[in-house]
């Protein structure tokens, strides 16, 4: 069965409203903010292993 799934990387330059502290915090502890911030950019991103913010977790 085929899948509809995409795999790839994206980059992309966004301005955005924050304290380098803040920006650090979302992408260190809170990747799971991120397709809030940018939606019209992120889908969406799910915790395939390990605990959101910790190290070595994977995040797809």
């Amino acid at each position: 069965m085929a899948s509809s799934a995409l795999i790839g990387n994206l980059e992309v330059d966004v301005e955005i409203k924050a304290s380098p502290e803040q920006f650090r915090e979302m992408f260190a502890h809170k990747l799971h903010h991120v397709h809030h911030t940018f939606y019209d950019k992120v889908q969406g991103c799910d915790l395939h292993k390990g605990e959101w913010g910790k190290v070595g977790s994977i995040i797809h």
